[in-house]
């Protein structure tokens, strides 16, 4: 074994130190864990949590993209009915009591649903 003649200092907490202490209960020395724990560490969590952001990200901006499509059209139709109601192919009786209900109901959701993904992307860019 090769001889140990290097010395690390680290700054610990009293919380953090007590830590230490119970983590190193069944070992011979506190250094004697701490070489464990570092010869066993593997990065694999870091390396999953950034795999899963970016499956994330992807996921958040199709889901956007989609998002876009469907209010460009739920706007092409809105237009659609309202010419009709000018045009008195469609009542305005019927534009306002039923169609117009139901357009903000439709817009309401999708206001709802891109501020829920807004959260989802702020919750997961923190890991």
């Amino acid at each position: 074994m090769d001889k140990r003649t290097i010395v690390r200092k680290v700054r610990l907490s009293p919380e953090e130190d007590a830590l230490f202490m119970r983590k190193a209960a069944r070992y011979k020395a506190v250094s004697a864990m701490i070489r464990d724990a570092v010869r066993q560490f593997d990065d694999t969590a870091t390396h999953g949590k950034v795999k899963a952001l970016k499956e994330m990200t992807a996921l958040y901006r199709q889901y956007q993209q989609e998002l876009s499509w469907l209010g460009g059209n739920f706007n092409q139709t809105v237009k659609r009915a309202n010419e009709l109601a000018i045009a008195e192919e469609l009542t305005p009786q019927f534009f306002e009591q039923t169609l117009y209900p139901q357009v903000a109901e439709i817009q309401k959701l999708i206001n709802s649903i891109k501020g829920e993904l807004h959260d989802i992307a702020k919750e997961v860019s923190k890991l």
